[in-house]
């Protein structure tokens, strides 16, 4: 399996405790100080542009892959015809980014709650952005919309894949975000709320 990892760091320690244990062995490309994950996780794809890879996972330094087959997982679902996104929950994205609203697939433990939306694997437009997994194709070909600022908006890479006639699928696989859930802050509420506009 070639697989490549890209985290955008927010804490070390939290690489180091979550992100670390499932990557033994595998290129990691890991960038901190950033100050829009959108750029950031362009970088981390021309990074791996030329490389000879069968998946790219783009994971949150607090994402926990709990599954030991989350690997094997993801690369059957990137290796289903037309994929180029994979995760573990998504929705339809008819009602801005607010995802969950609509439609929604998948399941996630957080330090908050466990999430199970009864449905458990399908295809979706807009994908839950703390484990992102890219197919060779899409590696090459999707980019990030730089437009959004921050660290919010960045799920909109399901639109991109669909728009360019792919799919976007939600895996059934145990993950632990290590997250309280909500916005840490006032601030990041309203990054949020003009990330929506934008998408909208």
């Amino acid at each position: 399996m070639r697989i490549g990892y890209g985290v955008c760091v927010g804490s070390w320690d939290k690489l180091q405790r979550w992100v670390l244990p499932h990557t033994a062995g595998r290129p990691l490309v890991a960038l901190a100080g950033q100050t829009a994950i959108t750029a950031a996780y362009n970088t981390i794809l021309d990074a791996y542009q030329d490389a000879d890879l069968d998946a790219l996972i783009l994971q949150h330094d607090d994402l926990e892959l709990v599954d030991p087959a989350a690997e094997a997982k993801f690369l059957t679902a990137v290796g289903e015809p037309g994929v180029l996104l994979a995760g573990v929950a998504g929705g339809d994205g008819q009602n801005g980014l607010a995802w969950w609203n609509t439609n929604p697939v998948g399941h996630q433990v957080t330090d908050a709650m466990s999430i199970d939306f009864g449905a458990r694997t399908g295809d979706v437009t807009l994908i839950e952005g703390s484990v992102l997994v890219f197919s060779p194709q899409a590696i090459k070909t999707l980019r990030f919309d730089t437009r959004f600022t921050g660290f919010h908006g960045y799920d909109e890479i399901g639109m991109q894949a669909r728009a360019a006639g792919g799919r976007v699928v939600v895996v059934d696989l145990d993950t632990h975000h290590h997250n309280s859930m909500g916005f840490k802050s006032e601030a990041s509420h309203a990054e949020w709320l003009e990330a929506d506009r934008l998408y909208r």
